[in-house]
């Protein structure tokens, strides 16, 4: 019993002994200098969460002002035929996930409302107030994004206006509770 025993303790040191070792680091410098190992590079992490910035193609954007992760890129303004004006926008929920209590991680979802009145244009070369345009029936001609908005996602919006003079070729837009979009340029 004792020689079995001796020989599985003599067969595991060896088997133990055979194994791979591990391989020494990755020598980089001259055959002179002490052998260094290449050094890693630290990673930042930011307690603050990363606002998405807005794309090359946004005019410019602004802030809702009952909720600073909402923002409304503006996307186009454009002059159209039949003398027509377009305005093109989004509206982007950046708010990054956060946890509520002790639970599950949930989205923040941002509720945005606005008021038909408070979407217009002003021409300040005639410093003139121009609503968007309506149909027949008293419809706007409008496609605006208004409810909630969970985090990550965004809405387009539209709207039709009359569109200024030729010569007026900038604009303030207002889109409802975001700042005005001062000194827009007009496109052809």
């Amino acid at each position: 019993m004792y020689r079995v025993l001796i020989v599985v303790c003599a067969v595991f040191a060896t088997s133990c002994s055979l194994g791979t070792s591990p391989q020494p680091a990755q020598q980089t410098g001259t055959p002179s200098q002490p052998a260094t190992r290449p050094a890693t590079q630290p990673v930042a992490v930011s307690s603050q969460p990363v606002q998405p910035a807005a794309p090359a193609n946004v005019i410019a954007s602004g802030q809702y002002s009952a909720d600073g992760d909402l923002r409304c890129d503006l996307l186009e303004v454009k002059r159209l035929s039949g003398g027509a004006l377009i305005v093109k926008w989004r509206i982007v929920n950046a708010a990054a996930a956060q946890t509520p209590g002790l639970t599950a991680t949930q989205p923040k979802t941002i509720d945005y409302t606005g008021h038909w009145a408070d979407l217009y244009f002003i021409d300040p070369a005639e410093n003139k107030k121009y609503a968007y345009l309506t149909d027949a029936g008293n419809q706007g001609i409008v496609d605006v994004f208004w409810g909630q908005l969970p985090a990550g996602q965004q809405r387009a919006s539209w709207a039709k206006f009359p569109a200024p003079p030729p010569a007026s070729n900038k604009i303030a837009i207002h889109i409802p509770s975001f700042p005005p979009f001062e000194d827009v340029p007009v496109s052809q």
